[in-house]
């Protein structure tokens, strides 16, 4: 399949592709996020004490949220830094056409909005939602949890779609490698099968579903752009909308009463699915 959009985006990746250069770069970005956000909660202990620590790390407050939230810059500086020291280039690269990027991530938003809205519908006229953040409060700090959310699915999409998709590009023109693996490594860094339970496997499906079709989308727009668009309407809906009984639960407006290991929430899931295969046929009948 062709993809004369993705060659642009590979193109600033190519001079230093080796596989080995990639693996060391992911190695290095872990290892500067982790570090760095043991930095993070580390200095916040010493503002805030142990137990609010808990308390944002775990997502159970508004404010909890929002830290965690803002903690995702860390990654986005790792990678940052990994493509500026190892492959000699700008971070600005791993965008992809930069003309695009704006049109291309509003286009989205637009589109997915409307797929969302419609599930939205279906999760509230199903489920017997209740209020979990004051609707006051939640409008209070809409305007910082947005612009966070976006700084959160964009420094996933830079390492993602972005910087592994665009290095393995680079190398190789099997779909399977370059489109396959950063789906798969998306999907394995969501594991958490404590939190998950029984509907592990489930879960990673759809998050391997999401990541191969946000993969195929940034291919052929030779940016990020529509990704970024689809993966922030997915996280708004997620964390400042619908909230499930546990982790990241802090912010969301209602409450569907369930936590996400409850075999309850496996409709919702294959709704999801469902959200995102529509979305993606619109999104071609609409660009080819």
């Amino acid at each position: 399949m062709a993809y004369p959009a993705f060659n642009g985006l590979t193109e600033p990746a190519r001079a230093k592709a080796e596989y080995w250069r990639t693996a060391v770069g992911l190695v290095c970005a872990t290892a500067l996020y982790m570090g760095g956000s043991f930095a993070f909660f580390g200095l916040l202990h010493s503002f805030v004490g142990a137990a609010a620590v808990d308390e944002i790390a775990t997502g159970a407050s508004p404010r909890g949220v929002l830290f965690l939230l803002a903690h995702f810059g860390i990654m986005a500086g790792a990678v940052a830094i990994v493509v500026i020291y190892l492959h000699d280039r700008s971070p600005l690269t791993l965008l992809g056409d930069r003309s695009l990027l704006g049109r291309d991530f509003l286009s989205m938003v637009q589109l997915a909005l409307v797929v969302a809205l419609i599930g939205g519908t279906i999760v509230a006229f199903t489920l017997d939602l209740t209020v979990n953040t004051p609707f006051g409060l939640w409008l209070l700090l809409l305007p910082v949890a947005l612009p966070l959310v976006a700084l959160q699915t964009g420094a996933e999409e830079l390492v993602f779609r972005g910087y592994l998709q665009q290095q393995l590009g680079a190398r190789t023109s099997v779909q399977a490698v370059w489109m396959g693996i950063p789906a798969a490594v998306f999907a394995f860094v969501h594991f958490d099968a404590e939190t998950m339970g029984a509907n592990l496997w489930l879960y990673l499906g759809v998050i391997f579903l999401f990541a191969l079709v946000t993969g195929d989308i940034t291919a052929r727009t030779g940016s990020i752009g529509a990704a970024w668009g689809l993966h922030f309407v997915n996280n708004v809906q997620a964390l400042l909308v619908f909230s499930f009984v546990g982790p990241l639960s802090g912010l969301g407006l209602t409450s569907v009463g369930i936590s996400v290991a409850d075999t309850a929430v496996r409709p919702l899931l294959f709704l999801d699915a469902a959200g995102l295969i529509l979305i993606y046929m619109l999104w071609r009948r609409r660009h080819g």
